[in-house]
């Protein structure tokens, strides 16, 4: 039985699945022109660089949607105040 077809859902899984194509396309021809006994090392080397960018560049593609979605329904939220570490670990103890 044929697997179906992935369709992204999105523009934003449009990019990322794009960009995932043309970096298994990278590695296949990376894999392919390795010498011999040379492959792991190879793949492994154009991954921690590219995989590493793909990584940047979908995390960015992400965060640059919803900075977009925001401005759409009228701006930015104004954002939360983080709580401190000490209240989010509770209140020590004056004998501690």
């Amino acid at each position: 039985m044929p697997e179906a077809p992935l369709l992204p859902q999105s523009p934003l899984q449009r990019r990322i699945a794009q960009m995932a194509l043309d970096l298994a396309a990278n590695l296949e021809q990376k894999a392919g022109q390795a010498p011999l006994g040379g492959v792991l090392d190879a793949c492994e080397a154009l991954l921690l660089d590219q995989g590493r960018q793909f990584l940047r560049d979908s995390l960015a593609a992400t965060l640059q949607q919803q900075a977009d979605e925001a401005c759409k329904k009228g701006g930015l939220p104004v954002p939360a105040r983080a709580a401190t570490p000490a209240a989010a670990r509770g209140r020590a103890s004056a004998g501690s």
